[in-house]
């Protein structure tokens, strides 16, 4: 099937595109349940494509996202032509919610519109089927006034004046590319504002007369925001699955290893979702997801070992669309999504999703560890295991699995509280953030680990070898800590009862 774009050129600043890396796509045209909808004169009648782009405004209008989303693929990719003129994909389901925020910050919103005179039909000129250019010239007035996204309205409330054009191409009644020019509200400004990313750290190129340092330093920067952007839509458009269908064991589930080991049909849905935005950002780069490894201990480590040894100079992206199957399929909400971007054998780029309470974890090295754009840190009020609740392992080899229940028992006195979430993308994460204060886990392959360990390092935590030895990609059994003194307490607990490692059924 041929893959549908959806190509949008947003009228700003540079600044103003470029910097909300972290957020979601911006809204086109918001309209609340109280707006008034001006439409053409009553003799006009309308094309299909124009009852399309109708539809769109009708389903803001009604705050109905179920209209608004039917009238869009499941994915888009915007163009930036004013700024960067580069492409990147978003999913619709995203700029649906982003219209449904930017209508709680404004809930008196007014829009009225009318069409513009350009309507043509012919071929777009990429081999694409005939299509029409529905022009829409819009004007919203109102106040901001509610509450979105965490952002309070101000005091006294502002008034609010956006207008905007958008040329809307309607091809088989779904709108494939939105041409926007538009300007923007208070609130948008703030909402950017709190979703930029972290800056880079400054270059100091006084010292150095060779202005290429500089530009390799500002093209590594700029790629390094490219991909994190695109590790986020991907992670965002595989949790869609993940909410959608969890719970979903009465459908089926396949064994990978053993009982402990499954796969559902959505794991392959999800990874394909998350496959195809990153190829088609980063057509170059490599590609490693768990589904497309044999199942077992042994064959994940073969595959990372070998596309390390293939791909040294490459950018490679480890990827598990749907850590913690087993908690999914039974309708537990303890699953995430992993990205990690590698590079000559360092983890540079790591994501954690968990679509279920919409956070998302981010972290690039040297840079500090992120939840929804927000600095995050290890737990520093903990001054040993003692004060400390931990989660231990709960790995499908029979003879991992009584190694770390070993540990379990030997430092369930020692320690505030223990766990087995049976999730350890969501363990990672939560360690990062100051929830959990140390994991041990054993035999997890490079999807489960990588991302979270970058997080944790980031954040300021201590990630090792269950021996103690310096971590590195290709390590399976890992204990991760939020300080260096409850992390020698619980090695040398390991190490006593003999849990530090295992061998293999």
């Amino acid at each position: 099937m041929r893959r549908q774009l959806l190509t949008i050129v947003y009228a700003v600043s540079t600044s103003a595109f470029l910097s909300p890396i972290h957020s979601r796509p911006k809204p086109f045209t918001m309209i609340s349940p109280k707006a008034s909808l001006t439409t053409p004169t009553a003799s006009h009648e309308d094309t299909s494509s124009e009852e399309v782009v109708r539809r769109y405004f009708e389903g803001v209008t009604q705050k109905d996202p179920v209209m608004l989303r039917s009238c869009f693929d499941d994915t888009a990719t915007i163009l930036d032509v004013c700024c960067s003129n580069s492409e990147r994909i978003v999913n619709s389901q995203d700029m649906v919610q982003r219209c449904m925020e930017f209508v709680g910050a404004h809930p008196d919103c007014s829009v009225r519109f009318h069409y513009g005179p350009c309507r043509q039909a012919r071929d777009d000129g990429d081999g694409s089927e005939e299509g029409e250019w529905v022009v829409a010239h819009w004007y919203e007035t109102g106040n901001w006034s509610g509450a979105s996204c965490g952002i309070p309205p101000p005091n006294p409330v502002q008034a609010m004046k956006c207008e905007g054009q958008t040329r809307f191409w309607v091809s088989n009644d779904k709108i494939q590319r939105l041409v926007v020019t538009r300007t923007f509200t208070d609130w948008e400004r703030e909402y950017q504002r709190r979703q930029s990313p972290p800056p880079f750290p400054e270059l100091d190129t006084n010292t150095n007369d060779d202005s290429s340092l500089k530009r390799k330093y500002d093209d590594g920067a700029k790629l390094k925001r490219e991909m994190l952007q695109t590790a986020e839509l991907a992670a965002r458009a595989a949790g869609t699955i993940i909410t959608s269908h969890v719970g979903c064991q009465n459908e089926g589930c396949d064994l990978k290893v053993n009982l402990k080991d499954i796969v559902t049909k959505y794991d392959t849905q999800a990874q394909s979702a998350i496959k195809h935005i990153i190829t088609s950002q980063f057509p170059d780069h490599v590609f490693l997801g768990e589904e497309d490894v044999p199942a077992g201990g042994e064959a994940s480590a073969k595959a990372l070992v070998d596309i390390l040894a293939a791909n040294q100079e490459s950018y490679i992206w480890i990827v598990d669309p749907i850590d913690g199957t087993a908690n999914f399929a039974a309708g537990l909400e303890l699953c995430g999504v992993t990205v990690t971007v590698v590079h000559r054998n360092e983890a540079i780029l790591g994501v954690i999703y968990d679509p279920h309470r919409n956070e998302m974890y981010t972290a690039l090295k040297n840079m500090g560890s992120y939840c929804n754009g927000e600095p995050i840190g290890v737990a520093g009020n903990l001054e040993g295991a003692k004060d400390a609740i931990i989660n231990a392992g709960c790995p499908a080899d029979p003879n991992a699995f009584a190694t770390s229940m070993r540990g379990v028992v030997a430092l369930n006195s020692k320690v505030r509280g223990i766990r087995v979430l049976a999730c350890s993308a969501l363990t990672l994460a939560w360690l990062a953030q100051g929830r959990l204060g140390a994991h041990y886990g054993y035999d997890l392959s490079s999807w489960d680990l990588v991302a979270g360990s970058l997080l944790i390092r980031e954040a300021g935590g201590i990630v090792t070898d269950l021996d103690g030895s310096e971590y590195r990609v290709t390590t399976r059994n890992m204990l991760c800590s939020a300080n260096r003194v409850i992390h020698e307490e619980i090695l040398t607990v390991l190490k006593e009862v003999d849990a530090t490692s295992f061998q293999r059924v």
